[in-house]
Order: structure tokens, then C-alpha cells, then sequence
């Protein structure tokens, strides 16, 4: 048998793949990572079994594709999120959600499998490349809003950014508290502080 990287599938093949793809996202959505099986999303895709194996090396191929297929839309949330954004933010409150709204989306559910995947990654070495390559594309855009709030962010700045955001979501999740509520409030009030995101500009 061919292996699955070497197959170039046709129209039909790719729209049959895109179909396991955005099943498996949901089911990663809906259940985490414990929720994507071949049997599950290929029922889900509505295609035979046998797909799965066919378009996918693994159980762990076709999960990191799901994750890919996610982030690629939670990216592109944030872009456009950003792009909307005035020049220039003075409201720490402000700030505070459109910084939050680059790293958190949709609902709580939702969020639990955003931070999931890290976890997942730490045990799962080929989910690493995806991660890293969502994080360098979320810290650039937190930089960006930084920047519109007029501070001159480095590297450890975003760094600081995340830890706080991270952090204040996950025990959120853990008590089952509004997660994208608890990061605003965190930071608004770190912000309110005058805290270490960024040199602020004049």
C-alpha cells in the first residue's frame, strides 16, 4: 500500500480529506482530544472507515491536521479582530479586550481545547510544529496591539501578556468561571497598574 504522504488525491480525494479534517475539528471542539477517533469522525464526515487510514498516517496525523484546520480559523478571527482596531487604544479597559480577544475565542468549550493542545503537545511531538507556528503568528499580532496602545513591546513583554492571560483562563476553566471575562479583568487591571507589558510611548 502507498503510504498516505505520498498520495496525490484528486478533487474528490481533497474534498473527502477536508470533510475528515473539519470532522475531527468539531469533535476536538465538542470533546476533546479523548473524542477523535477513525470510527467517530469518519462517522461524522459521513465517509467509510477506511478513509481515515487512507488520507492519514495515524490517529495522531489526522489529529494534527484538526488542530491545523482550527487554528487556521482562530487566526483568522484574530487578524481581522486587529485590523478593525483604531490607530491608537488610550482605555486600559480597551486594551485590555482586544488583547484577550487575540488569544480567546468563542466559548468556554471552545477554549478548553485551544489550551488542550498544549498539553497535547507535550506528549504528542508532532503537534509541536503546529503550536509553535500558532504562537509565533498570535505573539505578532499582540505585539501589534501593543503597539496601538502605546507601548513598545519586546519579546518577554508578550511573553509576560500570555502568562497572565494563561494563567487567569485556565483556573477560570478549572472553577468553572467565564474564562474570557476573568483574562479581561486580569489584565485591564495589570494594565491599570501600569504593568510590564511594553515601554509606554508618549
Amino acid at each position: 500500500m502507498v503510504p498516505a504522504r505520498a498520495r496525490q488525491p484528486s478533487a474528490r480525494g481533497e474534498h473527502r480529506r477536508h470533510a475528515l479534517v473539519a470532522a475531527a475539528g468539531e469533535l476536538l471542539l465538542e470533546g476533546g482530544f479523548s473524542a477523535v477517533s477513525h470510527r467517530a469522525v469518519a462517522g461524522r464526515a459521513g465517509v467509510p472507515l477506511a478513509a481515515t487510514t487512507y488520507y492519514f498516517t495515524s490517529l495522531d496525523d489526522l489529529r494534527a491536521a484538526a488542530v491545523q484546520h482550527l487554528a487556521a480559523g482562530w487566526l483568522e478571527r484574530s487578524r481581522a479582530g486587529v485590523e478593525a482596531l483604531p490607530g491608537r487604544i488610550d482605555d486600559p479597559e480597551r486594551l485590555a479586550l482586544a488583547l484577550v480577544d487575540v488569544v480567546v475565542h468563542g466559548t468556554d468549550d471552545g477554549v478548553l481545547t485551544m489550551y488542550e493542545r498544549y498539553l497535547q503537545a507535550g506528549r504528542h511531538p508532532e503537534l509541536r510544529p503546529v503550536v509553535a507556528a500558532y504562537d509565533a503568528q498570535v505573539d505578532a499580532l499582540l505585539r501589534e496591539v501593543l503597539r496601538r496602545g502605546g507601548r513598545a513591546p519586546c519579546e518577554d513583554d508578550v511573553r509576560r501578556l500570555l502568562a497572565v492571560v494563561d494563567g487567569t483562563v485556565l483556573r477560570a476553566l478549572a472553577e468553572g468561571a467565564p474564562a474570557r471575562e476573568a483574562a479581561c479583568a486580569a489584565v485591564t487591571a495589570v494594565l491599570a497598574a501600569g504593568g510590564p507589558f511594553g515601554v509606554v510611548r508618549a
